[in-house]
């Protein structure tokens, strides 16, 4: 867990209670810029972030983080009321208001592990997937997913399974795929490309785009010049 709050007092009320009750707190944070950092950089479950930061608000760094995060569990922290609304459309996990009752951050565990038992539940689920096609339905495992390219009405899967790349004719769209796959190691890279980040093995620039190569496999796909340094973070690379 991170906690970004500029009030150390906050930082440390709070980190306290948490490992009270075993939870690992990794890092704490003063500044927004701070928090991305550290999410950026340590991956954990929860960031419980003061809406109220020095060099801004808690909520445009939860949006950016749940761009790159989408299954991070966010916990806002505010003196206010009034921004309950505000964090259902970051989909927070919960919002707490300072000072803190005891056992409202009793309450504000349970939502937690509730969350990742959900996410756990939903990844184990997921890993297989019902592809419909001209005969039918295939199952296949989405790991062996390398991307997803787009083809009108229907989209071209590319699988690599035992270290053999075959291509599969899903007579699904795009943006349908996209919600049933696993959104931890999938990213839509452009709009007709859906890319799995485990099997990414080089990205070159091209033009007003970057191409993204897999090893062993002659057809590659492509970025969006806007979305190049959200993936550049997803594969741990800054520029």
């Amino acid at each position: 867990m991170v906690i970004a709050d500029d009030d150390a007092k906050i930082r440390a009320e709070l980190a306290a209670f948490l490992q009270d009750n075993l939870m690992n707190v990794i890092a704490e944070a003063q500044s927004g810029k701070q928090a991305k950092e550290c999410v950026q950089l340590l991956r954990p479950d929860v960031l419980f972030i003061d809406i109220d930061m020095p060099d801004g608000d808690g909520f445009t760094v939860a949006r950016k983080l749940r761009q790159l995060f989408p299954q991070l569990c966010i916990v806002f922290i505010s003196v206010y009321t009034d921004f309950g609304s505000q964090s259902y459309d970051i989909e927070a996990t919960d919002y707490l208001i300072k000072p803190f009752d005891e056992d409202r951050l009793y309450k504000c565990l349970m939502k937690i592990e509730r969350a990742i038992s959900a996410r756990s539940e939903k990844q184990t689920a997921t890993h297989l997937l019902g592809i419909k096609t001209r005969n039918g339905v295939e199952l296949i495992d989405q790991k062996h997913i390398g991307f997803i390219t787009a083809d009108s009405k229907k989209s071209t899967i590319y699988l690599k399974v035992r270290n053999q790349w075959k291509s599969l004719q899903a007579h699904e769209q795009l943006k349908a795929l996209e919600e049933r796959v696993s959104d931890s190691f999938f990213f839509r890279s452009h709009r007709s490309f859906l890319i799995n980040i485990n099997h990414i093995h080089a990205i070159y620039p091209s033009g007003q785009t970057y191409i993204v190569t897999f090893d062993g496999l002659q057809e590659v796909a492509y970025v969006s010049r806007n979305l190049i340094t959200q993936l550049y973070k997803r594969i741990n690379f800054y520029i």
